[in-house]
């Protein structure tokens, strides 16, 4: 009852909201991190983007010095009204051909001492098995869950904030490692993207 009643008053409330003052500005992340990670940019398809509506977007491969691959995808919503509103990797993967084989909540240690939590699935495919890491930034801070977002764009609609949000999700490859190796280099990797993924945002 919570969840439909907030979705009606997010409904309503979103034609209040506050245009953010500036957008994400993902070139500000660099595609060579500290020597050790190298990128490389891939353009999102016409129709992917068509349906996705985001404002700004990244999509990148970063290939490590020890051959693990890394793939980063980053979508920033300037305004969540109808339309064009984050989709969750939940409903996008199994519509894609993967297969969700778990799913869990994970507290990621930030370099800093902070404390992130976010959401750790394997995914499958008919021809490997992979790690996703991915969450969710707004103006409140980091979010993991879907209703936890819905709430946070009431939240910020009532107070005449911006409801701008970003989905971030990191993709590792799990040849060769099991799920354990592969979160750890996954978390290895974000430890040293998050300052420059930081200064990217607006929030």
């Amino acid at each position: 009852m919570i969840i439909i009643i907030g979705g009606i008053a997010g409904n309503g409330y979103r034609f209040l909201e506050k245009a953010p003052d500036q957008k994400a500005d993902f070139s500000k992340i660099p595609m060579v991190i500290e020597e050790q990670y190298f990128g490389r940019e891939y353009a999102i398809d016409d129709m992917s983007a068509e349906v996705l509506k985001a404002s700004v977007t990244t999509n990148r491969v970063y290939t490590a010095t020890d051959g693990s691959v890394f793939q980063l995808f980053m979508a920033y919503f300037e305004s969540q009204k109808y339309g064009s509103q984050i989709h969750s990797p939940k409903h996008c993967l199994p519509g894609s051909g993967w297969k969700i084989e778990t799913i869990e909540a994970y507290e990621w240690n930030l370099s800093d001492g902070a404390i992130k939590s976010i959401n750790r699935a394997v995914i499958r495919d008919q021809f490997k098995e992979v790690v996703m890491l991915y969450w969710y930034e707004t103006r409140t801070g980091s979010i993991r869950g879907e209703y936890g977002l819905k709430l946070d764009l009431v939240r910020n609609s009532i107070i005449l904030n911006p409801t701008d949000a970003v989905i971030i999700r990191l993709i590792i490859s799990a040849d060769g490692m099991n799920t354990a190796e592969a979160t750890e280099k996954g978390i290895d990797f974000l430890n040293k993207l998050y300052p420059y993924l930081d200064k990217s945002l607006p929030f």
